[in-house]
């Protein structure tokens, strides 16, 4: 999301001298030659239209596939949230909002299906972010920061993934900047989480996984150290942690 964040325009005498609809095109223009450089594990492609008297429409195509339920429950809950204080954030953006210029979030599936359409204002966005959007994007953030935009998440939790019985309780930072998922597992993985070389298996499971990979590669230059996996039993005893750090992707 970082690239996201940095919308640049040319000056800002000439900005403000500029017509809303202007403006519009201006901002349109600027996210669709950055459009590139914001795919990651989750977004495939983005780009950003003029659809209507102050009216943009953002179209995000992800690679989330519609059989694996947790995720598209967190991209459809999270993911425009994010976008819009993202676009907040950024001076340009925010005039944008608080002129009045709607932002219309659509969604998109691996296989092409909308999966959340929702409209960006200055009246349904909530909340004020954008300070702490802006000093993630400086790429040295307090884990107080961190964690005012990992609440755009934490806010939908918990969320279970109904196949496996496990629920994702939290994402948060902890004091050294690493990422801590938080996860709660029925009584059948604790036992299994508890074998013998259980931590290994899991750990070389996740590293083969290549959203780890890339969550780690990305969120580093925003300052995130370590990725943390903390297993928890129904009844908030810790199981398991398995920490994940740029040595393991070696």
């Amino acid at each position: 999301m970082k690239k996201l964040l940095i919308i640049g325009f040319t000056s800002l005498l000439l900005w403000s001298c500029k017509s809303k609809n202007d403006k519009i095109q201006d901002f349109v223009k600027t996210y669709n030659a950055s459009s590139s450089m914001i795919s990651n594990y989750m977004i495939k492609s983005t780009k950003a239209i003029s659809s209507g008297p102050d009216e943009i429409t953002i179209e995000i195509n992800t690679n989330n596939q519609e059989s694996d339920e947790l995720e598209s429950g967190m991209i459809t809950s999270s993911l425009p949230e994010l976008i819009g204080q993202g676009i907040k954030s950024e001076r340009s953006g925010n005039e944008l909002l608080e002129s009045g210029v709607k932002f219309k979030l659509k969604i998109i599936n691996a296989d092409g299906k909308v999966i959340a359409n929702q409209t960006v204002d200055k009246n349904n966005l909530k909340g004020n972010a954008s300070d702490s959007f802006k000093s993630v994007v400086a790429g040295n953030p307090k884990a107080s920061e961190l964690n005012t935009i990992l609440e755009v998440f934490n806010k939908n939790l918990p969320m279970e993934d109904k196949a496996t019985g496990t629920k994702v309780m939290s994402i948060k930072a902890d004091e050294q900047n690493n990422i801590v998922y938080t996860t709660e597992v029925p009584d059948s993985y604790k036992t299994m989480l508890e074998a013998e070389g259980a931590d290994q298996v899991l750990k070389d499971e996740m590293l083969r996984m290549p959203q780890v990979r890339q969550i780690l590669t990305k969120t580093e230059a925003l300052g995130v150290k370590n990725l943390k996996y903390k297993y928890i039993d129904t009844k908030g005893k810790t199981v398991k942690e398995i920490t994940i750090s740029k040595e393991d992707l070696k």
